[in-house]
């Protein structure tokens, strides 16, 4: 019994001695992640900081325009912008532009009193962004034109339809495109687009929303003996100035004679 209880002794106190052993590898190897952790975090702390200083917080300005060209085929982009120009003849251009700028240096202003971090840095991007809106070749104007296309979802076994927005192409135009785009138009009192004012074929340029127009507002009445044609019958739309001449398919150059009355006005000439 002596012997076995010498042999047990002496096994506990290896066991336990071995326990120890492992204790202090065990401290050691967690001193070693706590190294690891804090070298980690450092680094990433250091990441976050220079990306912080050489974010640019700022976007440019644009004055963005949308236009709806479903159903058109191949359609001029420039002879858009000049009816879109027509149909909103009442927006200012610089006044719209001055507002733009305005509020985009406010915005710059409040992200520059919130900057900590490289806020130097981030002026000079400021002005330098600033310098190349000012200039005369800086595109705050933008035209994106879409094609609405029809989709379908399945909601509850029923097909339903609905309408995404496709663009399809977005011009840019310098504050100087518009004006002299607006300027041309002006001349002849938007009355058409400069494409179809240039055109050589200004019979072709009469549409029925043209003559549809003309009519009403000349009252379905001759402008020279004073016949009233409520039937149209009879009723023609003359050119003032005519197409030989240098006349224009324009409403300022068009009215409604009766078939007589244009007839001996044809004759004269």
């Amino acid at each position: 019994m002596g012997g076995f209880g010498t042999l047990r002794v002496t096994i506990l106190t290896e066991v336990l001695a071995e326990f120890k052993i492992g204790g202090k590898k065990c401290d050691d190897m967690y001193d070693i992640d706590i190294s690891v952790w804090i070298w980690i975090f450092v680094i990433i702390f250091i990441i976050f900081l220079i990306s912080r200083y050489f974010n640019n917080p700022f976007t440019y300005p644009l004055i963005k325009n949308t236009i709806d060209i479903s159903g058109r085929k191949k359609p001029s982009y420039d002879e858009c912008i000049d009816q879109w120009i027509i149909d909103h003849k009442s927006y200012d251009i610089n006044k719209n532009y001055e507002r733009v700028l305005n509020q985009w240096n406010s915005n710059n202003e409040r992200i520059l009193n919130g900057v900590i971090i490289g806020k130097k840095y981030k002026a000079e991007i400021c002005d330098n962004m600033k310098h190349r809106v000012m200039s005369d070749e800086y595109p705050i104007f933008q035209f994106v034109f879409i094609r609405k296309q029809t989709r379908y979802k399945q909601i509850n076994y029923q097909k339903i339809a609905y309408k995404v927005d496709n663009v399809e192409h977005v011009s840019e135009l310098t504050l100087n495109d518009m004006l002299k785009i607006e300027n041309s138009l002006k001349k002849i009192d938007y009355q058409t687009t400069r494409k179809k004012y240039k055109s050589k074929e200004q019979r072709k340029l009469m549409t029925k929303e043209l003559r549809r127009k003309v009519i009403e507002r000349d009252n379905y009445t001759c402008q020279i003996c004073g016949k009233y044609m409520p039937d149209e019958v009879g009723l023609q739309i003359d050119h003032i100035i005519s197409i030989n001449k240098g006349g224009k398919t324009i409403e300022s150059n068009l009215q409604v004679l009766c078939d007589k009355c244009n007839y001996k006005k044809g004759s004269k000439k």
